[in-house]
C-alpha cells in the first residue's frame, strides 16, 4: 500500500465511524495535497476539523469511538484528540480539531468545502487555497516550508496545479490579521496580486 493509499483508507475509516455518530468533519491540513490532489506527498497525518461536536465537551463520545474501532486516543497540544490506527500494517495518526486556542478555521471555508469520493465515500474537504491562507496564518516554519513547496508545485506543468486567486482574497477577507497572511504568502512565493 503506498503512502496516499493509506491515508485514504485511514481517513475513510475514521470518516465512517465518525458518520456513524452524528460527527460532521472536514479534512483540513497538509493531507488535503495528497488525498484531494493527488500529488505525491507525505503529510505526517491527517488532520480533521470537526464543527458539530466539540472532542473537550463530548470527550466520551470520541472515547467511544476510539474504543469501539480499537485505535488509540490521545491529547493533542491543543487539548484535542487525536487516534491512531494500523493501516496497512502502519500506524496512522489523525488529528481532531476544533476552534480552540490558535486553531480558528471561519464557517465560510467550511461552507465552501468540495466532496470527493473515495472507495464510494463521500468526504469533504477544504479546497487548496484555503489551505495555504490556513498555513499562512499559522505563521511557523512548518507553515512556510509548504506554502513554499505549494509555490514550486504550482510552477510544475506536470502536476497541473491551479489555485483561484480571487478566491484566496475573498478568504482573507475572514481574518483580522490580513496583511500578515498576504505578507507571509508572498514571502514563500504565492503572488496574489
Amino acid at each position: 500500500m503506498d503512502e496516499v493509499e493509506k491515508y485514504k483508507a485511514a481517513l475513510v475509516e475514521v470518516g465512517r465511524a465518525l458518520n456513524a455518530h452524528g460527527v460532521e468533519y472536514v479534512l483540513v491540513g497538509s493531507a488535503v495535497l495528497a488525498i484531494i490532489y493527488n500529488i505525491d506527498y507525505d503529510p505526517g497525518d491527517i488532520d480533521l476539523f470537526i464543527y458539530n461536536k466539540s472532542t473537550i465537551i463530548d470527550y466520551e463520545l470520541f472515547e467511544k469511538i476510539a474504543r469501539e474501532n480499537e485505535w488509540d486516543i490521545g491529547s493533542t497540544g491543543h487539548g484535542t484528540i487525536y487516534y491512531e490506527l494500523i493501516v496497512g500494517g502502519e500506524i496512522v495518526r489523525v488529528d481532531l480539531l476544533e476552534n480552540i486556542l490558535d486553531i480558528y478555521i471561519p464557517q465560510q471555508i467550511i461552507e465552501n468545502s468540495i466532496k470527493i469520493k473515495i472507495d464510494n465515500f463521500e468526504i469533504k474537504s477544504i479546497r487548496l487555497e484555503d489551505l495555504i491562507v490556513l498555513k499562512a496564518k499559522m505563521a511557523t516554519k512548518d507553515s512556510d516550508d509548504f506554502i513554499n513547496l505549494v509555490a514550486r508545485m504550482l510552477t510544475d506543468p506536470k502536476l497541473n496545479l491551479i489555485i483561484d486567486k480571487t478566491y484566496i482574497k475573498k478568504i482573507i477577507d475572514y481574518f483580522i490579521d490580513k496583511e500578515s497572511i498576504l505578507n507571509r504568502l508572498y514571502k514563500n512565493g504565492i503572488y496574489i496580486d
